[in-house]
């Protein structure tokens, strides 16, 4: 199988099998990477015949929340597929290859006065293709939206070989169904995305941030407040945060009474940015000035491979107070909330792994996914807890698409 895989992309597209490329103690007998779609279509119409299934990923950021498939796989990455397509500033219109970094593509985007406004984790590595087939955008979702917001167009390749286009520059040039749209968040499960069209920004001319400790019986409060003032934060984030081990993160810790921390980013001109916070003070918040480098550190502190388990749990923006409580109380947890969008994310280190955390996850009545550590949580609970909480009526529905996709199971599956 491996020699089949390594001929059809040649020496310069075999790549590691590195710990960033295996999932829940499983690991790939071979990494290949493609340089183009030509390349993507020959490999999985091989694997297909084969009836080896494989994994997609770009670098591997967040691979852990996928379950690898039963037996043998294989993993395709991206990272080879990170040309420049096509940029037309005038337009605001990218197109790249799925596997350039978003770091990358901010520095190409840079000299005009433009970017993409996501701050997932690590940006050196998360790459343009993982973020979109994932659908994460970072705490800036509030006031942004998330990738399929901006998603113009792809390419992409079916599990049998077959390639294909959706979208197009110009939105309304567009008829049927938003195919590009429906493979955002499909986690590579249905398709390969090759190629990517982006709608950019302008580059604000400043950014901001302050924070302050809230009482927890003021957190929901303060929160309807913010949201009903008139600002435009890019972020409204809520943080539990005991003993961080990076240095930077300390002005973020929870105080001495346990107090979470509530931090607001702004962006825009220089002005405006100036205005909101000084109006956050004259509404009688103690907003103090929060660094760059913090933000940055926090940025890349919740990307899955730092904690041993991490959850993310969907909920209407009033009900994260009361849920970041639940959890609060417990050692070794850390929680991140990007309150307005109703998003938090649970990280527990390895000495907070304990029944006291299995209780919390088994009393869960959100939607939530298992980004790391599912392994321990199915061994705790004997496989009772989903690695993807869902109602029947999502479950049906995303198996029948992946039945019409990939019928013969070449990708992997998500529940």
């Amino acid at each position: 199988m491996q020699q089949g895989l390594f001929a059809i992309v040649g020496s310069a597209g075999i790549g590691e099998v590195s710990e960033a490329y295996c999932t829940q103690g499983s690991s790939p007998i071979a990494v290949v990477m493609p340089e183009n779609e030509a390349e993507v279509s020959a490999l999985l119409d091989y694997a297909q015949g084969m009836g080896v299934p494989c994994v997609v990923a770009g670098s591997g950021t967040h691979l852990e929340f996928l379950t690898p498939p039963a037996g043998e796989w294989w993993l395709l990455s991206t990272r080879r597929l990170s040309r420049l397509i096509d940029y037309a500033p005038q337009d605001l219109v990218l197109t790249v290859g799925a596997g350039m970094t978003l770091s990358t593509v901010q520095e190409v985007l840079r000299p005009h006065n433009q970017y993409l406004p996501w701050n997932p984790p690590l940006p050196e590595q998360a790459t343009i293709g993982g973020i979109v087939a994932s659908n994460r955008a970072g705490s800036w979702r509030y006031r942004y939206g998330t990738p399929r917001d901006r998603l113009l167009a792809l390419r992409a390749v079916r599990g049998d070989g077959v390639a294909f286009k959706s979208g197009a520059k110009v939105v309304k040039s567009v008829a049927g169904y938003d195919m590009h749209r429906l493979l955002c968040g499909s986690w590579g499960t249905l398709a390969v995305i090759t190629e990517i069209t982006l709608k950019v920004q302008p580059q604000p001319q400043a950014f901001g941030a302050v924070g302050w400790h809230v009482a927890w019986e003021r957190l929901e409060p303060t929160l309807a407040h913010l949201m009903r003032m008139t600002l435009e934060p890019d972020a409204i984030s809520v943080l539990v945060m005991h003993t961080p081990r990076d240095p930077r993160l300390t002005p973020l810790a929870s105080d001495e009474l346990g107090q979470p921390y509530l931090l607001l980013e702004f962006s825009g001109h220089m002005e405006t940015v100036a205005w909101q916070i000084q109006h956050l003070r004259e509404q009688g918040y103690p907003a103090a000035p929060v660094e760059a480098p913090t933000l940055e550190a926090l940025r890349d502190w919740w990307a899955p491979r730092h904690h041993a388990l991490m959850l993310q749990i969907l909920m209407r923006p009033s009900e994260v107070a009361d849920t970041m409580r639940a959890w609060a109380h417990l050692p070794g947890v850390t929680l991140y909330a990007h309150a307005g969008s109703g998003v938090l994310y649970v990280a527990v280190a390895p000495s907070g792994l304990s029944e006291a955390v299995v209780h919390q996850c088994r009393a869960l009545n959100h939607k939530y996914r298992v980004l790391r550590g599912a392994e321990w949580l199915r061994a705790q609970t004997d496989g009772a807890l989903p690695t993807l909480q869902l109602s029947d009526g999502e479950l049906r529905l995303m198996r029948g698409i992946k039945q019409a996709l990939d019928p013969k199971g070449v990708l992997p599956t998500l529940a």
